[in-house]
């Protein structure tokens, strides 16, 4: 009996090291408790292994399943060339698994909530930025890119451009792109900072300048930490008069001054379209102030203005606000930190805002904080408040305004609002009922 047993014990030994021999060999080192039905993997699953193992030679979905391509854009490689996979692969699932696989931070709100478009954008971006047109493999190797990324890139942001190499081969190429933010020279430089690395050179600005009226898509124009001066201002303004199609320019954190402020006021004529203007910490004095406000008097498109953190005084102050008495379409006005008021409430540019709100009916949104407009200038604008019922927003802090005043220029920037909505939820009244010939007799 003894002997029988361990035969029949041999025996069974013998059958489950074959069973966990052969699931070895096909599954490799997987646990056994798995269902008899899953133990033998659907043919499926092995035809979509083995498409994906074979994509790269065969870049094809040609008699895939419609339910199964989802499936088997998972397991293609993602090191497919972009030649192949760009016109043919539209599945989000896979261009995700490119993005994830090369960029840290990937946030696809920012590319149009597109995997495909953050890709191609990300990765044009990184190519610009390392890009050196001396060395022929890269030129190749960009113009390759571009080709391939033509279809899906509507926004750049190149963080620097070292190369400073004619930026019009990004026009020639990409017909969708749409917003372009560019810095020109060299980030993390370390032990090897040269001043000359830094800022666009007046070459960069003469080559931007030449494609600006070509193109018929480019909207959006950010070209802020450039070093710009006044000259290398001049030489853009040249492209921009002769643009119509950017209306959002963003030309902050520079060197401007009042020569290159007056240039600028060509582009904001009668027939301007841009509808924002950044001018943010730039060395803009009174004199500057001067021409913006005489382009603000008959400009009709900007709706935004941002001048924070300029030098324009209490006369540049003056002449801003004096634009704005006859200026219809301004709705956001950013003045805040450039030296308004005498901090004793005397100041002539407090008085002059004041006037502009009784006649103004189209600003919406003041941001003039970290002046010294003093208690006194509290004051005349509360009172200047109480005769005008559009502004809904007004930032006063660090301005040394008493609290019982601040208070009271909320509340009446409530009233406004409260009376902004009533009209917005009365309904509209019919219009009046023609007569016909017929009545008439």
């Amino acid at each position: 009996r003894s002997e029988g047993r361990l035969g029949k014990c041999s025996a069974q030994t013998m059958a489950t090291s074959s069973v966990n021999d052969i699931h070895t060999a096909r599954f490799g080192n997987q646990p056994l408790e798995i269902a008899p039905l899953e133990f033998v993997r659907p043919l499926s699953d092995l035809c979509l292994r083995a498409a994906s193992m074979h994509f790269e030679k065969r870049p094809t979905f040609a008699g895939v399943p419609e339910k199964y391509k989802d499936r088997l854009c998972t397991l293609i490689p993602t090191h497919i060339p972009l030649k192949d996979s760009a016109p043919l692969i539209d599945n989000e699932i896979y261009w995700k698994r490119c993005a994830t696989d090369l960029f840290e931070y990937t946030l696809p709100a920012e590319h149009g909530h597109s995997w495909k478009q953050l890709f191609f954008e990300k990765t044009v971006e990184t190519a610009c930025e390392h890009y050196d047109p001396n060395k022929d493999t890269e030129h190749k190797h960009m113009e390759d890119l571009l080709a391939d990324a033509r279809d899906y890139v509507y926004k750049l942001k190149i963080r620097q451009f070292a190369s400073h190499a004619d930026i019009g081969f990004l026009f020639d190429t990409l017909p969708n792109l749409y917003s372009l933010s560019i810095t020109f020279g060299s980030r993390n430089v370390g032990m090897k900072y040269e001043r000359s690395i830094f800022g666009m050179k007046l070459a960069d600005a003469e080559c931007l300048s030449q494609q600006l009226p070509r193109t018929e898509t480019l909207t959006t124009l950010v070209l802020n930490e450039n070093i710009l001066d006044d000259e290398k201002v001049r030489r853009l303004v040249v492209g921009l008069r002769d643009n119509m199609t950017i209306t959002d320019l963003d030309l902050s954190h520079n060197k401007i001054s009042d020569r290159g402020s007056r240039a600028l006021c060509k582009c904001l004529g009668k027939d301007s379209v841009i509808t924002r203007l950044s001018l943010c910490d730039n060395h803009i004095h009174s004199e500057g102030g001067k021409f913006l406000g005489r382009a603000l008097q008959s400009n009709v498109s900007l709706a935004d203005l941002n001048m924070r953190l300029n030098r324009l005084g209490e006369k540049g102050g003056c002449y801003i606000f004096e634009g704005l008495k006859s200026n219809n379409g301004l709705v956001s006005l950013n003045i805040s930190g450039n030296g308004l008021g005498d901090g004793s409430g005397q100041g002539e540019a407090v008085r002059v805002f004041a006037a502009m709100l009784r006649v103004n009916a189209t600003l919406k949104t003041v941001d003039m904080s970290s002046n010294s407009l003093g208690a006194e200038g509290g004051v005349v604008l509360r009172d200047s408040l109480e005769e005008n019922s559009s502004l809904l927003q007004l930032d006063t802090r660090n301005n040394k305004i008493a609290p019982e005043v601040v208070m009271s220029i909320k509340e009446l920037l409530l009233r406004n609002e409260e009376t902004l909505k009533n009209k917005k939820t009365q309904p509209a009244k019919p219009a009046p009922k023609r007569q016909t010939e017929m009545e008439k007799m």
